[in-house]
């Protein structure tokens, strides 16, 4: 199991399980990154290898920093790469897969980010990009399944018409392969609520995001 740093998750079910994905989901400034960020300093100090692609090329280092000193991450075991085009996306999770270390954690923060900017909006010439956000998506999974890795993908939520609720972008994909979902929902200033997903079970939590993370409330 991963520690979250969330009491109420961690007491209930242990945190997150390992060799598993999971899907963090939320609007902007939820506190999606800052929850992935907080999971990743608690297993680098945990000695696990962390790959974290920043693939909206948004993370601030000074974030970082605050929450590895107060999660007490080892920085040395977190290494950090930006791809820029989808393409060199896909490359750094064919590599990211292959050469994780052993126990490992992999961080693909703004999954769909890059799958957006290259989208024309024309779904017959945009079908290879589908394609290979679902190959990523397995490529993700399988590696969780044979060898001591666990996936992390933090993604987006929009509007569908004729759906009612919000949904994660490219939901048919990223939905389909993660093993949990993780969704942050703003309900005031500093103020979150956590719901998680797995199966037919859920658990949901209020929370607050504070400078060094994110704490139950």
């Amino acid at each position: 199991m991963l520690a979250t740093g969330i009491s109420g998750l961690d007491s209930t079910r242990g945190g997150l399980e390992a060799r598993r994905l999971h899907l963090i989901v939320g609007e902007e400034k939820s506190g999606k990154t800052t929850l992935a960020l907080q999971v990743a300093s608690i297993a680098s100090g945990m000695g696990f290898e962390v790959l974290w692609l920043d693939c909206g090329g948004r993370l601030h280092p000074a974030r970082l920093r605050a929450l590895a000193s107060h999660w007490g991450a080892d920085l040395s075991k977190i290494r950090i790469s930006t791809p820029e085009t989808f393409s060199e996306q896909l490359r750094l999770i064919i590599w990211a897969c292959d050469y994780a270390q052993e126990p490992g954690l992999i961080v693909v923060d703004d999954f769909t980010y890059l799958h957006r900017v290259e989208a024309s909006g024309v779904l017959p010439h945009d079908k290879w990009i589908y394609k290979m956000l679902a190959f990523q998506s397995a490529l993700l999974k399988e590696v969780t399944r044979s060898r001591n890795v666990t996936s992390i993908v933090v993604s987006d939520i929009h509007e569908r018409p004729g759906l009612g609720q919000p949904q994660p972008v490219a939901s048919a994909i990223v939905s389909y392969y993660a093993d949990s979902e993780l969704w942050l929902q703003s309900i005031a200033a500093g103020r979150r609520l956590l719901r998680l997903r797995i199966n037919d079970q859920s658990l949901s939590l209020r929370v607050r995001i504070f400078e060094g993370g994110i704490m139950e409330d």
